[in-house]
């Protein structure tokens, strides 16, 4: 089997359209953040991101659990109990909240029109942070978020999101990442979702702890409920992204972990990240039918044309050899 993997895309719709057209394979995986922006112009941004910004510090000031958009309607319902111009700040909130959540339906269903058009092969998503619910939208039917799925005799799952907070991003309609600690115990949805299903491809959004999960500054952020997972029942791979800036290949125990980095270019701390990668994967089966991983090729997309960058070939020992196929758009260091 062949998969091609890509992960944030950040509407790089135009690089998603050569993907669909240019490329062949038994079956494509996308890992999250489908989109970047909910709002069509800057100025209705920058007024959502004000808002909730104001409705945020309202919250925590009041020590209350609930959403912007949950506050947006207690406010509307009992305005006397509110400073006055709050209610035209939830009217306007909600306003643009509509507004956000009818764009970004509208970019799932133009990227579902591009896959349905062009894709000759199944493809899987899951959404990120970035992303609302995918039940929601027009790839419904190709959501793998909390589902399993068995293609060509291999078992594939998906856990979407990721435990931050996105601004512009409303929150009501977004994924929520359930894993937290109480009196020294880790609850982990995901955990629990992959125990149940036992893939032998896993395909998350916010990565493993400790697996291609460190961010500059702060170290490493992954989920310690799917790393546990990994290390009590090893998959064959895990596909995450998330974390741009920490892709590669990587092995814990008998797991290749593999985040290919931004597919879309995007705004960060650390500058542009310009994007544009993805890779494809071969599977093979063993005389015993056991599959495993045999090549990677590391690709990027660039003016709309695409460039294999690196092959790395896998042994029977689970040894990586890595070839490099171009030097101008190759960053280096992808085995980790």
């Amino acid at each position: 089997m062949e998969i091609l993997y890509l992960t944030d895309v950040h509407d790089n719709l135009k690089g998603l359209r050569s993907i669909v057209l240019k490329t062949h394979a038994d079956l494509y995986v996308f890992s999250g953040d489908l989109i970047y922006k909910a709002f069509q112009t800057e100025d209705k941004l920058y007024r959502y991101l004000e808002l909730q910004d104001q409705f945020q510090q309202f919250l925590s000031k009041l020590k209350m659990d609930v959403s912007p958009f949950e506050l947006s309607v207690m406010i509307l319902e009992e305005p006397e109990k509110y400073p006055p111009d709050w209610q035209e700040k939830a009217d306007l909130y909600r306003i643009l909240f509509k507004q956000a959540a009818e764009n970004m339906k509208t970019r799932y269903q133009i990227i579902y029109n591009l896959v349905k058009r062009y894709s000759r092969a199944p493809v899987l998503f899951i959404p990120g942070n970035y992303d609302m619910d995918l039940q929601y939208t027009a790839l419904y039917q190709m959501d793998m978020h909390k589902k399993c799925k068995t293609i060509d005799g291999i078992k594939f799952s998906g856990y979407g999101g990721a435990p931050v907070f996105t601004p512009g991003i409303p929150q009501k309609i977004s994924v929520v990442f359930d894993e937290y600690k109480e009196n020294g115990k880790l609850h982990s949805e995901p955990y629990e979702h992959f125990n149940r299903c036992k893939p032998d491809i896993m395909i998350i959004h916010n990565p493993a702890y400790g697996t291609l999960d460190k961010i500059q500054g702060r170290g490493h952020a992954g989920s310690w409920g799917i790393r546990e997972y990994i290390d009590e029942n090893y998959p064959l791979l895990v596909l995450s992204g998330h974390v741009h800036e920490d892709y590669g290949l990587l092995k814990i125990g008998k797991t290749w972990c593999l985040n290919s980095s931004n597919f879309g270019g995007v705004d960060s701390l650390y500058g542009v990240q310009e994007g544009g990668t993805f890779v494809k994967l071969v599977l093979r089966k063993s005389s015993g039918s056991e599959v495993y991983l045999r090549k990677l090729t590391v690709f990027r997309v660039v003016n709309d044309e695409i460039y294999p960058l690196t092959d790395i070939e896998l042994d029977k020992n689970m040894r990586a050899s890595e070839k490099v196929l171009n030097t101008e758009y190759y960053q280096g260091d992808f085995i980790r």
